[in-house]
């Protein structure tokens, strides 16, 4: 019967730590999806960058978390590194990762600047004054990704897909 008890007691123990654990989960996604297909008008990176700028395609990142520390202002924040994937046919071509941004819990629209994709784009291939921010033919991926900091959790990506022909 001890045992028993000694069992159950780790058991709740387990329970309530997982519960009381710092952990965050959240989303990105762009114009309100976690995967997008784009339509390019040109094949110029600046003119997909100008797009973003005029909120066509907005940004979105959200979390919300559990347990989470306070920072002397008495204020939950947690830092994120965004990375992004580039991937042309399939084929992983760039990536890139910023230093560690701190935001608070919540709902917010964050600028395309965070990620690295639109000068990933711009310089694929050698580029003249006249042909600057060129994007070659191709199926393109774009995967953007938030990785919290010092804290369990997950952040489901967004994926964008480009076709030029």
């Amino acid at each position: 019967m001890n045992s028993l008890k000694k069992i159950i007691a780790t058991i709740f123990l387990i329970v309530a730590s997982n519960s009381f654990a710092q952990y965050v989960q959240g989303e990105i996604k762009v114009k309100e999806q976690s995967k997008l297909e784009i339509s390019l008008k040109s094949n110029k990176a600046v003119n997909l960058f100008a797009d973003f700028r005029e909120d066509k395609f907005p940004i979105q990142f959200v979390f919300t978390g559990n347990s989470l520390p306070l920072n002397s202002d008495k204020k939950i924040v947690v830092s994120f590194v965004f990375t992004t994937t580039l991937k042309k046919d399939g084929k992983v071509i760039a990536s890139s990762k910023r230093s560690p941004m701190p935001f608070f819990p919540g709902d917010m629209f964050i600028p395309v600047e965070t990620f690295d994709f639109i000068s990933m784009l711009s310089y694929l291939k050698e580029n003249s004054d006249t042909t600057v921010s060129e994007i070659p033919k191709g199926n393109y991926e774009i995967i953007l990704e938030a990785k919290p900091v010092g804290v369990k959790g997950e952040i489901s990506e967004a994926k964008l897909n480009l076709k030029l022909n």
